[in-house]
């Protein structure tokens, strides 16, 4: 299996990245792609606006951003932000939970040299990558650099992609091409620059397209064309198989409708596959039936690993897979966020269940997100940030451990 196959045969600071228990690990959301429902006071600050219905209609994406204060003063703001919202601080409390890898969220405009004339997006996040993934691998911690935003944006009307529009651009071979250069160049710096990047497991081909294939035209040439960019930068390294980067991918459950392709026949299998579950947008179905706004029904869901979802990959080849967003809101109505007990159990459910332990094939997961930096008179805040969760003692630290260790028995 080459499936994590740089976790597992590299190690890194006297220890291995890929443990035997699993990947332990939180998103670094909203670093390199800002969300800003994550930080709204800090959004508003750089110059952004609050929070609306309809983000085609107001400044809420990096793009929009950029272009309203021109691009010197947005390299300034982005400059402050990227040097102070992940700190060493950060990395020092991750190690002391016992968070052994993160994701990290990027647009393809790290790679400035694929960005076209007349965009916008912030300059100067790549020396602020390097930093980071630095301070990363030497406190013994993993990396899954992540594409979250696609040229043109592959998904309307969300700030994720970088650039809120309302028809997706992404879809197009000039700009799978443009993505690819992306694509190429950070994997060539990646081996070349092992003091920084010497952490980093995999590159994610794309986050969360469209769950309708029918509104993904040319996804799957797009994934062969992604493993081409990332071996053939490999290949003009001279870079052994035992040292190549997993081509990852959101797994082949992910479009539920009028599925593109299966990224498993892109590389005849063995990369890694990322799953993303939430509740609270709605009630999530699988193989065993679809979750009701019971915590019973919520922990039993978890605890088949998304209702069955690991194990439907597994049978279409989608293995070794993990899930790579999760967070601890349930379906609306399901228990309040301040009933510590139930989002307690519901939290120990989703982790067992994609953890090695849980004994459904997944090899564990990232919280959404390491820090969110709103208010939290709702509950809403600790329901999404991880520090505050275990600080406030929702979720257990270490890491790998439960509040239940029994919760799926």
């Amino acid at each position: 299996m080459n499936g994590l196959q740089r976790l597992k045969n590299t190690t890194l600071v006297n220890r291995d990245l890929f443990p035997t228990n699993g990947i332990h690990g939180v998103n670094l959301g909203a670093w390199f792609v800002f969300e800003p429902y994550m930080a709204v006071d800090e959004w508003t600050s750089m110059g952004g606006d609050g929070l609306c219905s309809d983000c085609t209609q107001c400044v809420n994406d990096e793009y929009q951003l950029t272009a309203r204060l021109g691009q010197s003063a947005a390299n300034t703001a982005f400059a402050k932000h990227w040097s102070t919202f992940i700190t060493q601080s950060d990395v020092d409390l991750m190690v002391s939970y016992g968070i052994n890898s993160v994701r990290i969220p990027i647009g393809f405009w790290i790679i400035e040299s694929t960005v076209n004339a007349g965009e916008t997006y912030p300059q100067g996040g790549l020396a602020y990558l390097r930093s980071g993934c630095a301070m990363l691998k030497n406190a013994g911690i993993s990396v899954l650099l992540d594409f979250h935003a696609a040229p043109g944006a592959q998904t309307a009307s969300n700030p994720f992609t970088g650039h809120c529009v309302s028809t997706p651009g992404f879809w197009t071979q000039s700009n799978f091409d443009r993505m690819n250069a992306a694509v190429s160049a950070l994997v060539t710096i990646v081996h070349n620059e092992p003091q920084n990047f010497g952490s980093v497991w995999g590159i994610e081909a794309l986050n969360e397209p469209p769950t309708d294939g029918s509104q993904t035209p040319g996804y799957y040439t797009y994934m062969t064309q992604f493993v081409a960019a990332v071996r053939n930068a490999e290949s003009a390294l001279g870079i052994s198989s035992a040292n190549q980067l997993s081509a990852t991918f959101m797994d082949v459950s992910w479009q539920w409708e009028n599925n593109a392709g299966n990224p498993a026949y892109t590389e005849n299998g063995g990369n890694a596959y990322d799953s993303h579950l939430y509740y609270s947008f709605g009630a999530p179905c699988g193989s065993t039936g679809c979750v009701t706004d019971t915590l019973a029904s919520h922990v039993s869901f978890a605890c088949e690993a998304g209702g069955g979802r690991a194990e439907s990959d597994a049978q279409q080849y989608n293995t070794p897979s993990f899930l790579g967003e999760w967070w601890l809101e349930p379906l609306s109505g399901t228990f309040g966020y301040f009933d510590q007990a139930s989002v307690r159990a519901f939290g120990d459910a989703q982790k067992r269940g994609y953890s090695p332990e849980g004994g459904n094939g997944g090899y564990g997961w990232y919280f959404w997100s390491w820090k969110m930096t709103n208010s939290d008179a709702d509950g809403s805040n600790h329901m999404r940030s991880y520090k505050d969760a275990v600080s406030q003692g929702y979720l257990p630290s270490p890491a790998s451990s439960y509040y239940n260790s029994a919760i799926c028995s």
